[in-house]
């Protein structure tokens, strides 16, 4: 008999395919099951998703520019969180190096724009307020005159 035999160790072809279709599926369903366990989906705070979208809205070719007439009046209704009073503002640093609020903005809980800009609640008033910052290029002055700045959003409950 013959070392290298025909009929040793060999498996049908439809059970190889079979086995491994089940191995592709086994791996498929795994991954998405570990993809949902490591994707925090609900850890996202108002303010995080409200200053992404927020940015969207005032941005105009990925710059904050002081120079249109509507400024932060290009917030949508739907960018800001829902039954929350938020305050918004954007600030760059002068030539004295003192931060300057270049435009700012509050909302209350039903999202139209409060009239009256108080700010959110101070520290010591009892109420949680959300913050989330990012920094964002700012058109000062004269067209195409570009400085760092600073995007700010505050989120609290009436």
């Amino acid at each position: 008999m013959s070392r290298w035999s025909s009929s040793k160790a060999q498996t049908e072809p439809i059970a190889a395919l079979v086995a491994v279709i089940v191995m592709a599926i086994a791996l498929g369903l795994y991954s998405g099951v570990l993809t949902d366990v490591l994707t925090d989906r609900s850890g996202r705070s108002p303010e995080g998703v409200a200053i992404d979208r927020i940015w969207e809205d005032v941005s105009h070719d990925g710059v904050f520019s002081t120079q249109r007439d509507t400024g932060l009046d290009d917030i949508e209704r739907d960018s800001l969180p829902d039954g929350q009073n938020v305050y918004v503002e954007v600030t760059t640093v002068d030539d004295d190096g003192e931060v300057e609020v270049v435009a700012a903005v509050q909302f209350g809980a039903d999202g139209t724009r409060a009239t009256g800009q108080e700010g959110p609640p101070e520290g010591g008033s009892g109420i949680e307020t959300g913050v989330a910052e990012r920094p964002v290029p700012v058109e000062d002055d004269l067209p195409g005159d570009v400085h760092g700045g600073t995007l700010r959003v505050e989120v609290w409950s009436p």
